[in-house]
């Protein structure tokens, strides 16, 4: 019997008070079947476990200090607008980011680096909805969830792990210190 695979996306927030977008789905069966906004970090580390992620795509910066990284330069020349790790709340970002990541891996989850806006931008479409109608993903959920930017975010960056973990559509932006997964259009 196949084992159920789960993945997610979280659009991180800097502060434990606000929305951290999270969506999860079922690799079996393509379907997203948990969106929601969680707040502090046991709330994320107890849902993805709850869940049982095997693999995540967070939409924050992945490094043990808030410096402005080669991947950071590498996608601005690219034309992507992602925020160095040094200004302002990115800082508090970053260093929250280190702590889910070192947190989530020590429980057995895979993390990887995304930056939705860009993921959708890379992907071509105009839409999530045209994006998860294009992989072949289903919501589960009230479209509404898709009216709200943190949540909106977090399905993305679940998308970003789905082409990840099906080694399909995958772009990535490659720097000495890191890399940042994104979605490469359809022809």
């Amino acid at each position: 019997m196949n084992e159920t695979l789960t993945i997610a996306g979280l659009d991180l927030a800097a502060s434990p008070r606000r929305c951290s977008g999270y969506a999860s789905m079922n690799l079996n069966e393509m379907i997203v079947f948990n969106v929601k906004c969680l707040y502090d970090d046991e709330d994320i580390l107890g849902e993805t476990l709850k869940d049982k992620v095997k693999l995540l795509a967070i939409d924050a910066p992945l490094s043990p200090k808030p410096v402005f990284r080669d991947v950071d330069r590498r996608a601005i020349r690219e034309g992507y607008r992602v925020l160095p790790p040094t200004l302002g709340a990115m800082r508090m970002l970053t260093i929250r980011a280190w702590r889910l990541y070192e947190m989530l891996s020590s429980n057995g989850v895979k993390v990887i680096e995304t930056h939705p806006y860009s993921a959708l931008k890379s992907s071509r479409e105009k839409s999530v909805d045209q994006l998860l109608n294009k992989m072949g993903i289903k919501l589960s959920v009230s479209n509404s969830a898709l009216s709200v930017k943190d949540l909106r975010d977090a399905i993305i960056s679940l998308a970003v792990a789905y082409c990840y973990q099906s080694k399909t559509r995958l772009m990535e932006i490659k720097g000495k210190d890191g890399i940042i997964y994104l979605i490469r259009a359809l022809p």
